[in-house]
C-alpha cells in the first residue's frame, strides 16, 4: 500500500545546520522520486535549501518550512502564516540571554520566521564548535527546557503561545497549533493514505512531538537519533 512520507531535516536528514552527506543525498533523492515525500522543518526555506540542496528540495512533493507556517511546492509558495510576538515576550527572551551562565553570546539571538520566533541563547552567529559547546552544556543544565517551561507557565503574561525545542541550540515559539502538526494535517488533506513521519525530536517539547501527536490510526512515527539511522531505515525498506 502506498504511503506518504514526512521527514524532518535537522538531525534526521542532516547533522544540525549542516548539509546532507552526498551519498545519502543520492539515496534520498531516488527515494523521493519513487515515493510521496514531504519535508517538515523549523528552518526557513533558504536554510532548508542550503542543507538539502535544490535536487532533493524539488524532488519532494512539498516542503513545510518554519514549523509548517510556510508550505512550498518547488518554487511555488502555497500558503504562509504570520506571527507577531508581543513586547513582553521579546523582553523576557532578551533577559534570558543576559542572565544565562553560558559564557559565549554571539548575536542574532532572536530570529523572526514566518509564523514563528526562533530563540537561541548562544546566538545563530555561533560557529559549529560553539554550537556543540552549547549543546553539551545545555544537555547538563537544561536551560532551554527551563525557558520553555517558564513561557508555557506564563500564558496570561505572554499570550496563547506554544514552545518546542529543536536542533542543538534553540527553541521555537509560535501560536498554539502553529507547529509541525500542520504538516501532518495538510498531507492528510492532500492524500488519503497512511502517513509515516520520521524525526529526531519526538520527546515532549521537542519540535517533532506535535507532528507525532497528530498522526492517526494506521500512521507511523519513526524516531531517529541522526541521519545515519534514517539512511538505514530507507535502505532497509522503510514501511
Amino acid at each position: 500500500m502506498k504511503k506518504v512520507y514526512l521527514f524532518d531535516i535537522d538531525g534526521t536528514l542532516t547533522p544540525p545546520r549542516q548539509k546532507m552527506d552526498p551519498d545519502f543525498a543520492r539515496i534520498f533523492l531516488q527515494f523521493a522520486r519513487d515515493n510521496i515525500v514531504y519535508l517538515s522543518t523549523g528552518s526557513d526555506r533558504p536554510k532548508a535549501l542550503e542543507q538539502v540542496g535544490w535536487a532533493v528540495f524539488n524532488a519532494c512533493r512539498g516542503v513545510f518550512t518554519c514549523c509548517g507556517n510556510e508550505f512550498w511546492e518547488g518554487e511555488k509558495l502555497v500558503y504562509e502564516r504570520e506571527f507577531y510576538p508581543g513586547i513582553r515576550l521579546v523582553n523576557f527572551l532578551k533577559d534570558c540571554v543576559e542572565k544565562s551562565n553560558f559564557p559565549v553570546k554571539t548575536g542574532r539571538h532572536l530570529e523572526y520566521r514566518k509564523g514563528m520566533l526562533n530563540f537561541s541563547v548562544v546566538g545563530r552567529n555561533a560557529t559549529q564548535e560553539q554550537r556543540a559547546r552549547y549543546a553539551e552544556w545545555d544537555a547538563r543544565k537544561h536551560e532551554r527546557e527551563e525557558i520553555a517551561y517558564t513561557i508555557l507557565a506564563e500564558q496570561d503574561h505572554f499570550g496563547k503561545i506554544d514552545v518546542s525545542i529543536g536542533g542543538e541550540i534553540s527553541i521555537d515559539i509560535y501560536p498554539v497549533g502553529r507547529d509541525k502538526s500542520q504538516s501532518v494535517k495538510t498531507a492528510r488533506q492532500l492524500h488519503s493514505l497512511p502517513i509515516v513521519f520520521v524525526g529526531d525530536k519526538m520527546i515532549p517539547n521537542g519540535n517533532d512531538f506535535p507532528a507525532m501527536k497528530a498522526l492517526g490510526e494506521g500512521d507511523l512515527a519513526c524516531e531517529v537519533s541522526n541521519w545515519q539511522q534514517t539512511k538505514l531505515l530507507i535502505e532497509s525498506g522503510l514501511e
